[in-house]
């Protein structure tokens, strides 16, 4: 378990969840519709803003963190305008958006004309990829079927011999090593066969009981 947590998490999307609520009151009944399989990051308007960019068409953090996919929340819909202008930014850069296009600034001091100016343009169509600079938005789609669009198969998949067998999982990565620490939701023993996206590597199980 030491070994693991010095690991880097992996993770493929980055879900903002908006400025007008906390994570608590959003998500303490009900998590976001991240398909599973696939590990996120939640970020907050500040963060977005001041610690992501674009490279290689991957949205970066300062701390060495990589995504796919900045998902928007439809809480996110109430969007200010520093907020609008730096997904455009990251966008035209060559990232991938997925969400709903923003309808407002809750802002009375951002300029309402230029808030629409970006978002029609970054969401030019209701439905369907839109393809500005080197980066794209998914409108009108679940982030399903945007990392379908994308060809970005789940991170951790598994065989489910009963229909209340659930694993959940979290993916770290140490040098070329890749841990993912898998935990059954179930107290009963049972057979499953998992798939990692991983390639050219052998698998090893360690338990966390005796390392």
């Amino acid at each position: 378990c030491y070994m693991l947590q010095q690991g880097k998490f992996v993770a493929d999307i980055i879900y903002f969840y908006g400025e007008d609520n906390n994570i608590t009151s959003l998500f303490g009944q009900r998590l976001p519709d991240v398909p599973e399989g696939y590990n996120y990051d939640f970020v907050n308007a500040d963060a977005l803003v001041n610690l992501l960019a674009t490279e290689k068409g991957m949205i970066t953090t300062h701390s060495g963190m990589s995504y796919r996919v900045l998902a928007l929340d439809p809480n996110s819909q109430q969007m200010s305008l520093p907020v609008l202008k730096k997904i455009r930014d990251l966008v035209k850069a060559g990232a991938i958006v997925a969400g709903p296009k923003p309808t407002a600034t809750p802002s009375l001091s951002d300029d309402q004309t230029e808030f629409q100016t970006i978002a029609n343009e970054l969401w030019a169509a209701d439905k369907g990829e839109n393809t500005i600079g080197q980066g794209k938005v998914y409108a009108g789609q679940t982030l399903a079927e945007v990392l379908t669009a994308l060809k970005i198969s789940p991170d951790f998949s598994y065989t489910k011999p009963q229909p209340d067998t659930k694993l959940l999982f979290v993916h770290r990565k140490t040098g070329n090593t890749e841990f993912y620490w898998v935990n059954s939701r179930n107290s009963t023993a049972e057979e499953v066969e998992a798939t990692f996206r991983i390639a050219g590597k052998a698998a090893e199980v360690w338990h966390p009981e005796t390392g």
